[in-house]
Formats: structure tokens, sequence, C-alpha cells
């Protein structure tokens, strides 16, 4: 198979069941570019887990075709995506087997058969930036529900890994573990991993987001820039999202002012960008 340059990740019919019987997963095509920032939204049951453990390997699909950097993903190179896919699970009790936090967040990289020094390095690299350094020796069932995340994504990025799958990352973080996963996020772009966020935080995905995937029943139904999937009634409604919060702010403003005063292509994404159009006005 040919591959566009560019490509990191291509998924290509892709389907899936638990039973053999009714597909969880319909018919999946996507085609995933290096260092994208993809938000994947749909209510629960819409199939967004099961996609992204089929995106990393843990799962086999029923049908269809995973490639990865070119290369056709088989039962005898299955290991190849599931190092270059990271996946950080919606609840990190799922994902935590070590018995401290230092050991949970090395337990992968020694899996890779690293020398104890550089499994030692990248670890403790790791625990302080996301400040987890000082509960290294605690074991993680000691730990909030939000010191726990922390402490999965960590073992996740320890291993540096080109794709980082977040499974709705922050459903259980405080306002200031939040704010310390955004700025993990930032540090991610940075270093070009290619980013997909599965959640519910509309908000959130509308600022961040360069590209959205909805999903409902198994299917995908829209695939595009946060600004056309968040101005659908039909995609909204089809999907059962709601309109993010600052995008409802602007509409209103418009409505109300004039609809000429800026078109959707411009409207802000963030309350920075918000308050430098409305100063504007």
């Amino acid at each position: 198979m040919t591959e566009e340059p560019g490509y990191i990740l291509e998924i290509k019919n892709l389907n899936y069941s638990y039973d053999n019987r009714t597909n969880v997963l319909n018919n999946i095509n996507l085609r995933i570019k290096k260092g994208e920032k993809i938000a994947v939204l749909g209510a629960n049951g819409a199939g967004k887990s099961t996609l992204f453990l089929n995106m990393n390997g843990v799962y086999n699909s029923n049908s269809g075709e995973i490639y990865l950097h070119q290369t056709k993903i088989t039962r005898k190179n299955i290991n190849m995506l599931r190092k270059s896919a990271g996946y950080v699970f919606q609840e990190p009790d799922s994902q935590i087997v070590g018995s401290t936090v230092f050991g949970e967040v090395s337990f992968g990289l020694s899996n890779l058969k690293l020398p104890p020094d550089e499994i030692k390095e990248k670890t403790i690299k790791v625990l302080k930036e996301m400040g987890l350094y000082n509960y290294k020796d605690m074991p993680p069932h000691y730990l909030s529900g939000g010191e726990k995340k922390r402490v999965a994504i960590a073992g996740v990025i320890a291993m540096e890994p080109e794709i980082i799958l977040f499974d709705e990352p922050m459903s259980s973080l405080d306002p200031g573990n939040s704010q310390m996963f955004e700025n993990l996020l930032k540090k991610l772009e940075n270093e070009e991993k290619t980013i997909i966020i599965s959640t519910h935080n509309t908000d959130f995905a509308y600022r961040w987001a360069g590209r959205i995937i909805v999903m409902d029943k198994g299917n995908i139904i829209a695939d595009n820039t946060p600004i056309k999937i968040f101005t659908s009634e039909e995609i909204l409604k089809t999907a059962n999202l709601g309109k993010p919060l600052l995008l409802q702010v602007y509409e209103i403003i418009k409505e109300k002012y004039g609809k000429n005063i800026m078109d959707y292509g411009n409207a802000p994404r963030c309350i920075n960008e918000f308050a430098e159009w409305f100063c504007h006005l």
C-alpha cells in the first residue's frame, strides 16, 4: 500500500466486535499526521475507548488494517505499535501495577530492558516534570485520584512514545492538576508528539484541538476543524454535544450587534483571543 508522506498512522476499514456478532466499531478510516492535536468526542458508548485500544494494539480488530509509518501492523509486529502508541487509561487504577510511584513510572522502561542507570535517570526526570518526585517512594493506592492520574500519565510519558492516546485525562483532575496537564500538553507539542485525546469537555476540545473527530454508535460521523464541528447544529444534535461556552457568548454578541462583525473563520477559541476580539468591537 502506498501511504501519503506525513502520515504517522493510518486506519483502513477497521471493524471491532467483543462478541463477534455486534460491531462496536464500524468501518473506521483515519489518517493521522505526525504532530497533530486531535480531540475525539462522543457520548458514552460511542466507541472512543475501543478505538484507542485498537490504535495501540491492546485489541486486535476483527477486520481492517492499521499502518504505522507505512508498515502494516500484524500479529508478528504488534509490539511496534504498542511501543509507538502510548495509552493512558481513563481510570488510573486499571493501569497502575507498581508497588511504589517510582516502580510504576519505571515499569515500562524496565520492560524495554534499558540499562538501570538510564531507567533511573528517565524516571526521575519524568517524576519531577509531573510534580511527583516527593511521592516516589509512596504506594500509589495512598494517592488521590488526580495524583494517580498523573502517575499513570508519567508512566506512559517516560517511554517516549511517538503517539499518546489520552482517554478522558481530565475527568478526575482538580483545577491545579488540570492546568499542570495542559502545561504538559504544551511540552509534548513542542516535542512534536502526536496527541489524541478522548474527552467530554467541549470547552477544552474547542480551544486546544487542531482537529476534532466525532463518534456516534461506533461510527465516525464528523472529522473537521473545531469551528466547523461546533457550528454544525446537526453534528451537535446527533452526537449530543454541547456548544463551547466561549463560542456561545461570541454568537450572542454577533447576533446582538450585527452578524458581519467577524465571520466564523476568525471566531476566538481561547479567552485571550476573545478579549482581543471584544476590544476591537
